[in-house]
């Protein structure tokens, strides 16, 4: 197995707690998002990453990329990223040949 690296310590504000505690007991919440709230909230009480995984079901490495980023940017940091497009297969030359 890989290296896990060094955990990010997660601290919650009450505010913070209440927001993801709630997300986990909606039942409108999407499934990704109670699962990346009950990382935090495990994550919080200072349970290993992989324990976390474990109980989540979860790879290490999802578990420390949900904790850094709820370190580093808060609740905001839990949100879906804007993917790139996808890379182009053929440049402009090629577009205009095969018209």
């Amino acid at each position: 197995m890989g290296m896990i690296p060094e955990a990010r310590e997660v601290r919650l504000k009450p505010k913070e707690r209440k927001v993801l505690e709630a997300r986990c007991r909606s039942a409108l919440t999407a499934q990704r998002d109670v699962r990346r709230a009950r990382i935090v909230l495990l994550a919080a009480t200072r349970r290993s990453t992989r324990s976390i995984a474990e109980e989540v079901g979860v790879q290490p490495a999802v578990v420390s990329q949900w904790r850094r980023r709820f370190a580093e940017e808060g609740v905001e940091g839990l949100k879906d990223r804007p993917r790139g497009a996808p890379p182009r297969l053929y440049g402009a030359p090629t577009n205009r040949r095969i018209l």
